[in-house]
């Protein structure tokens, strides 16, 4: 039978050994141990459990920069890339994107209307204002031999059967494109009574004018000037 003292002996030994166990379950409680997620997830902390998979998918996938990689517009300047003449026209787009050859010729369409008709019925001034001093001066000439025997043109253009390019050069920002109308027109000219001295005005002939344009396609005025003319 245990005494007194060596019970309370025990006691003591007892709560020392529970304070030793409390002492280790502390330190071992303290620590990380096994499988922390967060330490593999470092700065991508609080992305989602998706995040390591779609970095890896993301590595294979190209950016799509909108701007950047879309494709060029496509612009069509009235004439097939085989054409000797399609970088000129091409470059003259790029100073002028409204320009194509298409509205080219109908431009020229109607600069060769007017022009000759102001030629047929001598208004220098509008002359003046559509071609360049050498041509104007052909053509006033012309004009003026007329006046001084008395005589005048009864002229008409009847149709343009059609417009070739013949040729196109860019120096700088001066561009010049020459084309070939093929026309059908009635040609006269009659004395001061009216009577006819040449031509025939019942009928129409063919006839081929190989005409350049010259324009400064970086300016802001549209309008080309005729610089010379020459028959085919």
């Amino acid at each position: 039978m245990q005494t007194e003292s060596e019970s309370f002996e025990l006691i003591i030994i007892l709560a020392l050994v529970a304070v030793f166990i409390l002492f280790q379950l502390r330190r071992t409680l303290g620590k990380k141990t096994g499988y922390d997620p967060t330490e593999d997830q470092g700065e991508d902390r609080g992305k989602g459990p998706y995040h390591k998979e779609q970095s890896e998918a993301d590595d294979n996938v190209i950016s799509l920069r909108p701007e950047a990689d879309k494709p060029a517009k496509v612009v069509n300047l009235g004439l097939s890339k085989s054409s000797p003449f399609y970088d000129v026209i091409e470059k003259v787009n790029q100073f002028d994107s409204t320009f194509n050859l298409r509205s080219f010729f109908d431009g020229a369409e109607y600069a060769y209307d007017m022009i000759l008709n102001a030629f047929w019925d001598k208004d220098r001034k509008s002359l003046r204002s559509m071609l360049s001093r050498e041509v104007f001066d052909l053509f006033d000439g012309a004009i003026t031999a007329l006046e001084k025997q008395n005589r005048h043109q009864k002229n008409r253009l009847m149709d343009i059967e059609k417009i070739d390019l013949v040729d196109a050069t860019l120096s700088g920002s001066m561009a010049e494109i020459t084309v070939e109308f093929t026309s059908h027109m009635i040609m006269s000219t009659v004395d001061e009574n009216d009577r006819v001295i040449e031509g025939d005005p019942d009928r129409a002939i063919k006839i081929i004018d190989i005409w350049t344009f010259c324009r400064d396609v970086k300016s802001a005025d549209p309008n080309w000037t005729l610089v010379a003319t020459r028959t085919g």
